[in-house]
């Protein structure tokens, strides 16, 4: 399947591990997305890390329509808590640094949702990702404007919620078991591999956020990041938000 993004003219492939995941076509995303991040040491990450990929349910590729180069991939898979909740696992996401601030994140999460055949009525309300990256927090805040939303961990030097504290808790052990996690700051430690991938602490614009990354996550942790959507209006509101055609597929709210 292919889709054109706005304002980008990138165009959007689908995969599907592992048999649409074949060796050629790793090589050629881990290739692509090496060329296009060269401030980060993605060879490194990517000589210790294929699981992001072969262990996703599905892999949006942005493709640089002129080169046919991979510039960006969002993964993503379904995971199930001991309670029985749904969560969307997001397995890992990166984008081109000459496409940030472009149509490309937006488009891609647009065309994942889509390819995943989910509408609010059956989203998972829960979505979770780990990251070093503050500007990939602020992004997942973002959405929190949407009433009944929520995003663990806070990062306003107020204490945590204990209910969502004791979710992220089950979260953290699914999602990496084995790993020390400390529910008070969201953070998994050790598990960021190679620890230096980033040469610097990157930074968003919010210093708050900022500084409680750098209070709380060393080089090689990783912060737990959940957004949990509510409701089947707030999915809703989601899907629209990223323009997913699944907004107006069966059941949907108008």
């Amino acid at each position: 399947m292919t889709v054109t993004g706005d304002r980008t003219d990138a165009e959007l492939i689908h995969l599907r591990p592992p048999g649409e995941l074949t060796a050629q076509r790793e090589e050629w995303l881990v290739d692509g997305l090496t060329a296009a991040l060269p401030a980060l040491r993605m060879r490194e990450l990517f000589a210790l890390r294929r699981d992001m990929f072969r262990s996703a349910g599905l892999v949006t590729v942005a493709v640089d329509p002129t080169t046919g180069a991979a510039v960006g991939a969002l993964a993503s898979r379904t995971d199930r808590l001991p309670d029985g909740a749904e969560l969307l696992h997001v397995t890992t996401q990166f984008v081109a640094e000459g496409l940030r601030h472009t149509a490309v994140l937006r488009s891609s999460w647009g065309a994942h949702f889509d390819a995943l055949g989910r509408t609010a009525e059956d989203l998972p309300r829960l979505i979770a990702l780990k990251t070093y990256n503050p500007v990939v927090l602020c992004g997942m805040r973002a959405f929190t404007r949407i009433p009944g939303t929520s995003l663990y961990p806070d990062c306003s030097g107020a204490p945590q919620d204990a209910a969502r504290m004791a979710r992220a808790e089950s979260v953290a052990a699914l999602l990496s078991p084995g790993h020390p996690f400390d529910p008070g700051t969201g953070v998994i430690s050790g598990i960021g591999v190679p620890a230096d991938l980033y040469p610097e602490r990157p930074l968003c614009r919010d210093a708050t956020v900022n500084a409680y990354f750098a209070r709380a996550a060393r080089p090689g942790d990783r912060v737990l990041c959940v957004f949990d959507a509510g409701s089947r209006a707030a999915s809703l509101a989601l899907l629209r938000a990223f323009h997913a055609s699944a907004a107006t597929a069966r059941g949907a709210v108008r």
